[in-house]
């Protein structure tokens, strides 16, 4: 989980949560239909009260985000169809994302876990049309081009009636963009991601194939920096400002995935077992804090020690951030054990795990050690800093034709 992110409930059994700026763009989104949308779809109704504008602005952003949630909810469940768990689906500023545990692992599933996204797409945009079809037809409104065909407008029936449909109308038409713009061949996007299944088909190669979506992805946002550019020129300067960080976020997200297609390339057949650091420092239960700070955080270059009671049963580990969040004055009555249960429970790997699940619960948990149990009991650490080694060493013995 990413700092500022915020944990809403699970869906189909997948937690998903919204990041903090997941509700600046549902602001902005409200704020633009408000101001625009719905007052020149529906000019028969221009002098309700703004608030009422406001409320169907809000409820539209709402739906966008439902249907974001339920798009990555289809690659998710595509995913799992193929035994690749996913983490959680997560909502933020450009969209969502649904974060999964593993990279599929023949061409063909990374296609149809790829498409799977668009088709619920496709469903949600026959429903809404479908939806305001009906309304339509039961209010009695219809739809005209505003004057100089710059947009469309409804006329006649019931104020709710008309903004019902209008926002079924919005929905509809918001999730033809988005599936089309998701379809563009440019990696991370789901079409870059389908172009990615069909070079890896044709060469069999991963890292390969990953490297040349990820360039076609990097093309794109430079032509969004570009479009972006022009037309903040022309007078559009948020639009222009949205191009600009829409490209740099797919710009990153390309280059990141070329780095873990790396990763998993250096790691590959590397289990933590291989990595594993036997003998390390550990900290018994029955040490008080004040010790603890005095014997072990003041004197080692750690920040994060593995917890044993007197029988050698694993409590937990015990971390900096543990010791900063309790009082001084009571690191003279409190065991590390203590501490240390009541803690944080940060991940465990076992010894059989891939080296690359090792390091995606470093990365999750914002440590730099984890523990490594086998019936309950301490067998060792995994570190960061032996990860690294070891693809530093892995990278240097491949010769460069390799």
């Amino acid at each position: 989980m990413m700092q500022g992110d915020i944990y809403l409930g699970r869906l189909l059994g997948i937690p998903f949560r919204v990041h903090w700026s997941w509700f600046v763009a549902v602001l902005l989104i409200a704020w633009t239909l408000a101001g625009h949308y719905f007052p020149e779809m529906l000019p028969e109704h221009r002098e309700t009260a703004p608030m009422w504008f406001w409320g169907w602005g809000l409820a539209a952003a709402l739906g966008l985000f439902l249907s974001v949630l339920l798009h990555e909810l289809g690659h998710a469940l595509a995913a799992q169809y193929y035994g690749i768990v996913t983490r959680g689906i997560r909502l933020f500023i450009f969209g969502g994302v649904a974060e999964l545990g593993g990279e599929p692992r023949r061409p063909v599933q990374e296609i149809v876990i790829a498409l799977a996204g668009p088709a619920v797409s496709v469903l949600l945009i026959l429903g809404f049309s479908f939806g305001a079809s009906l309304l339509m037809l039961a209010g009695g409104l219809t739809l005209q081009p505003l004057d100089g065909g710059s947009g469309w407008q409804l006329l006649g029936g019931s104020p709710w009636f008309s903004a019902l449909t209008a926002l079924l109308y919005y929905l509809g038409m918001i999730n033809t963009a988005l599936v089309l713009f998701n379809l563009i061949p440019a990696f991370p996007l789901d079409g870059g991601r389908v172009l990615r299944g069909i070079l890896w088909l044709i060469s069999g190669n991963y890292l390969q194939s990953t490297r040349q979506a990820a360039a076609v992805g990097i093309g794109f946002s430079w032509l969004l920096f570009l479009g972006g550019f022009l037309l903040a020129m022309m007078g559009h300067f948020l639009t222009g400002l949205w191009f600009f960080f829409l490209g740099m976020f797919l710009q990153n997200a390309a280059t990141s995935s070329v780095a873990y297609a790396q990763m998993q390339q250096l790691l590959r057949g590397v289990r933590v077992v291989d990595i594993l650091c036997r003998d390390p420092i550990i900290m018994p239960a029955g040490l008080t804090v004040r010790e603890a700070v005095d014997l072990f955080f003041l004197r080692r270059p750690y920040k994060a020690y593995p917890v044993v009671d007197a029988d050698g049963s694993y409590v937990g580990m015990l971390t900096l951030g543990d010791i900063q969040q309790l009082e001084p004055e009571l690191w003279e009555q409190t065991t590390v054990g203590e501490l240390a249960a009541r803690g944080e429970r940060l991940p465990m790997v076992r010894l059989e795990e891939p080296a690359i699940r090792a390091l995606h619960k470093l990365a999750e948990s914002g440590q730099s050690r984890l523990p490594v149990l086998e019936n309950g009991r301490l067998v060792g650490l995994v570190c960061l800093r032996d990860l690294m080694n070891s693809m530093e060493i892995r990278a240097g013995l491949i010769s460069p034709r390799s």
